[in-house]
């Protein structure tokens, strides 16, 4: 496997490796037409870009280059920000990855579900072969047994706790969230239970189509700018490769809310809203400062503990694949 996370690249880097689902799809679709791939499995997060290669035996490639091909960049340019891992170490990678223990957010909720997504998306569009599929189910099992059986910091454990954990300073009680995917009802959820008066922004073309969390109010996505001075606070979580605000478009608005949070990669807000408008602006690097090492250290052989016996099972399979073939 190769790639890039929050350790390696700053957001503007990991921007550039940003896939939208569409490009998913065409980056599976160019990759099987290759020669000498079994397999491959792409996981894109907002804390990371990686790829995950299934090779004949003796079979060599370059995971970071074919990932650069389907960002559409240049691998030279990136290979700085390159990290990687081949045979078993890739297995150790990927159930740290699962259970948190590579994220931003220490421990963090999301990513299991990120990575069976991952590997779903890959199997729809027939490129995990069973190396992958293994390898992926086993990892997600270690994830959840170490989350079952080790206890992490409970403490901002979602980028939409940690959000809420933001503006409560602000006493932002009137919250516009733009985006009505997983993330910005999550938040919206949340926003709710602690009693916030909370509008989604909507498509016009999928009004309807998907459900509000009950309490929260929504308007037409391109009106946002217009109700924009009635509210304290703007949470922004959208899958568009465009901002979602832009700083000129601020201009000549009665009122701005005091902060804005961005949860999205790449970026939905202009980064120069902050500069220009004077607003306290959180982006995903920001709003998820990296957990502290000693935290992770204390973790580390509680962790490792369970990630070999699963890593056992997996060479176990792997030795009666081989005498099968």
């Amino acid at each position: 496997m190769a790639g890039l996370d929050h350790r390696s690249a700053p957001l503007p880097v990991r921007e550039a490796f940003a896939f939208t689902q569409s490009r998913k799809e065409e980056f599976y679709a160019a990759l099987h037409s290759r020669a000498g791939l079994l397999g491959a499995v792409l996981v894109a997060t907002c804390n990371r870009t990686e790829l995950y290669l299934s090779l004949p035996e003796g079979a060599g490639a370059d995971p970071f280059a074919l990932l650069c091909a389907g960002a559409g960049v240049p691998a030279a340019a990136y290979r700085p920000y390159a990290r990687g891992a081949a045979g078993d170490e890739v297995f150790r990678h990927l159930a740290f990855t699962a259970c948190g223990m590579e994220s931003q957010i220490l421990g963090e909720d999301q990513i299991i579900a990120q990575v069976k997504d991952a590997v779903a998306l890959a199997r729809a569009c027939g490129a995990a072969d069973s190396v992958l599929e293994v390898l992926f189910r086993t990892a997600v099992t270690a994830a959840k047994r170490v989350k079952t059986d080790i206890r992490f910091p409970r403490q901002g454990a979602s980028v939409a706790t940690r959000a809420l954990e933001l503006l409560q300073p602000f006493g932002a009680r009137r919250v516009l969230v733009i985006g009505n995917g997983e993330v910005g009802r999550l938040v919206a959820n949340q926003l709710l239970e602690q009693d916030c008066a909370v509008t989604m922004t909507l498509r016009s073309y999928r009004h309807g189509a998907v459900p509000v969390p009950a309490g929260a109010q929504s308007v037409d996505y391109q009106r946002r700018y217009e109700v924009m001075p009635d509210y304290d606070a703007v949470v922004s979580a959208t899958s568009s490769p465009h901002c979602t605000i832009e700083a000129d478009a601020l201009a000549g608005l009665a009122a701005l809310p005091r902060v804005m949070i961005d949860l999205a990669v790449p970026r939905d807000i202009d980064p120069q809203v902050a500069a220009r408008w004077g607003v306290t602006l959180y982006n995903m690097d920001t709003l998820t400062q990296s957990a502290p090492q000693s935290a992770r250290a204390a973790l580390l052989p509680q962790v490792q503990a369970v990630v070999d016996r699963y890593a056992a099972d997996l060479a176990h399979w792997d030795e009666y694949r081989r005498l099968a073939m």
